[in-house]
């Protein structure tokens, strides 16, 4: 699959960054590249940066070995030894005392060298070890992939908290244009006549007020970026440029019940623990067949004698080996039990999750058609407080009337902005949180 245009720019800001390094003066420091960056690069580096999500793959590898080495287990087993000795033996310690006989019998030398090979035939608790293991795997597997999802959808999530501050940002510098354009009104005003002092401080209050939101704004922003920085799991000082922009989607979200029945099919958490339930499963019935006799072959093969030159001989060798437990204190049946309760606690994970699944359908379903009437109400709001304010001010301009209702006007147009940008970026997020409860948030995989 394609990697995304925000991969390499990142790769090449590294890149650059360290030549820089390099070639520059001792102390001085490198220079930074511009990351531009979409909501698709976002998930996208999310995914393949975040701890959450890096540490949920090294799981996946970690459950892939074990199973290479619970299968090992089964696999033929070659090994090689050797001796070389030299001993005595006292015949009063083994309780042989023969006359004309010497008690110390020694020092003599002994030499073995030996291949051996074992293998097991029928073990049924052990094949079903492996398949439990292969199950566990799969499990590991269907995690990595929700971390993912989860991370890409959090770095979502933030790329349009920053998109919203960021826009708010800019609603207050309309916000403050418009209040300082008005302060020189009502001073012109007042120098012709038509306006009292009292509408001065009105709207030099509005001014004051709107210079505090822009820095609030800002200080907003400057917080929101920072926070996308964690989620996308970038360097704290690389400065991000975003491309995208607040919509709105125009596209309905499918019926509830069909949404429901696709998250249960698709949420990779939904379907890590049914691989769980069947590895717990697994589990159970091979401590069920560690009663069950097991059947081995094993050999070997080797020199043997005094030392590897003198009297050595070939010798060898082979047999079958069936074992079977008789009397084991209650272990197998205390593992069958143990066994048998995760699995049921398995069960019941999985019934939980379900109805998780099935409870963030439905409240991102109503999100999503609410954030859909929350738009079309603050575009309509925008539209009249603009045309209030244009009023306002011309009749505040032929001195007809006062600043107070321009005053009003300016602050139900502020509102009816940032209501619009709350708006934009509650669908949008919405969106997200849809596409994440139904378990298909896309993000570009390397």
């Amino acid at each position: 699959m394609r990697t995304p245009p925000a991969l390499f720019a990142l790769g090449a800001w590294c890149f650059f960054s360290c030549c820089g390094a390099l070639a520059a003066a001792p102390g001085a420091m490198p220079p930074v590249q511009l990351l531009r960056l979409s909501l698709a690069d976002a998930k996208a580096l999310a995914a393949q940066h975040q701890t959450t999500a890096l540490t949920a793959r090294e799981q996946a590898v970690e459950s892939q070995a074990h199973s290479s080495e619970v299968l090992a287990g089964y696999l033929p087993s070659v090994d090689f030894k050797t001796y070389q000795t030299r001993q005595t033996e006292n015949l009063k310690a083994m309780g042989l005392n023969l006359p004309g006989f010497p008690t110390l019998i020694g020092p003599f030398d002994t030499f073995d060298a030996r291949v051996r090979f074992s293998q097991r035939v029928f073990d049924l608790a052990r094949l079903r070890d492996i398949d439990a293991a292969r199950h566990a795997v799969d499990a590991a597997r269907l995690r990595a992939e929700a971390a993912a999802q989860q991370a890409a959808g959090a770095a979502a999530l933030a790329y349009v908290e920053s998109l919203r501050a960021q826009e708010a940002v800019h609603a207050a510098v309309a916000n403050f244009d418009l209040s300082q354009s008005l302060l020189m009104l009502a001073r012109d005003q007042q120098a012709a006549g038509l306006a009292t002092g009292v509408d001065v401080v009105r709207a030099e209050t509005v001014h004051a007020r709107n210079t505090l939101l822009l820095r609030q704004s800002r200080q907003a922003a400057s917080e929101a970026d920072t926070r996308l920085h964690r989620a996308l799991g970038v360097g704290m000082d690389l400065p991000l440029q975003l491309t995208d922009s607040l919509k709105e989607e125009t596209a309905s979200p499918p019926p509830m019940e069909p949404a429901i029945a696709t998250a249960l099919r698709q949420r990779p958490e939904l379907q890590a623990l049914e691989a769980v339930v069947v590895e717990r499963d697994t589990e159970h019935r091979a401590a069920l067949a560690e009663s069950y006799p097991a059947l081995s072959v094993a050999g070997d093969i080797g020199p043997s004698g005094v030392t590897p030159t003198h009297n050595d001989y070939r010798t060898y060798s082979f047999g079958v080996q069936l074992t079977m437990p008789l009397l084991e204190g209650g272990a197998i049946n205390a593992r069958q039990d143990a066994a048998a309760s995760r699995m049921r606690q398995a069960e019941l994970e999985l019934r939980d999750t379900m109805q998780q699944v099935e409870e963030d359908v439905r409240l991102a379903h109503i999100a999503l058609e609410t954030s859909l009437d929350q738009i079309k109400t603050a575009e309509t709001s925008l539209t009249l407080a603009d045309r209030l304010l244009d009023q306002a001010r011309d009749r505040f301009k032929e001195g007809v009337a006062d600043n107070l209702e321009l005053v009003d006007a300016q602050a139900n147009l502020a509102n009816a902005r940032s209501t619009r940008i709350d708006a934009l970026a509650a669908h949008q997020m919405a969106l997200i949180n849809f596409e994440l409860s139904l378990g298909r948030l896309e993000y570009a995989r390397p």
